[in-house]
């Protein structure tokens, strides 16, 4: 009898261990493969987008260095309109041409996210033409931007010439 019972508790021992497999391979798979999947999903996924940061740093740089060197090459032109527009320079710098220089500020000034537009009429006077054309020449190396509207009007009075015109300064927003 001990036979008997020796060798049904093996089987008995078999039947448990297979039931143990069993549920060890059923939590594999239902608990740790998908999990391995999501794993492998989040992987590639950060491999992609870390390739694309790598591109896009690459990029970043590139345009930094484009940016620095058009910066570099217009450097003049950002000073000239980094120059905040003053009423009173501008006048001293045009009665080096003319005898008498009025500018009446018009109300239409104008202001976008990047730039200051001031908008102004000019009444000068001057004793020959060649001094408007001088002074137009010489507003290139004007320490601001300043631009001179049509139409131009130039009337000869009393042995000296009104000359009549619009104007807008520009200079960049500081903000």
């Amino acid at each position: 009898m001990s036979k008997k019972n020796n060798s049904s508790g093996a089987v008995k021992f078999l039947i448990y261990i297979l039931i143990f497999l069993i549920l060890i391979l059923s939590f594999a798979f239902l608990f740790i493969i998908p999990q391995i999947t999501k794993y492998k999903n989040a992987k590639a996924t950060y491999v992609m987008d870390s390739k694309k940061y790598t591109v896009l740093l690459e990029d970043e740089k590139e345009l930094s260095k484009k940016l620095s060197l058009i910066k570099e090459e217009n450097k003049k032109i950002i000073e000239t309109f980094s120059q905040e527009f003053s009423k009173e320079k501008f006048t001293t710098h045009a009665k080096k041409y003319f005898d008498e220089v009025k500018l009446t500020k018009l109300d239409s000034d104008t202001h976008s996210q990047a730039l200051k537009t001031y908008k102004f009429s000019a009444n000068l006077k001057a004793q020959n033409p060649k001094k408007f054309y001088n002074f137009v020449k010489d507003l290139e190396n004007y320490k601001g931007v300043v631009k001179i509207n049509f139409p131009i009007t130039i009337l000869s009075k009393n042995n000296h010439l009104e000359i009549k015109f619009h104007l807008s300064a520009y200079s960049m927003n500081s903000k």
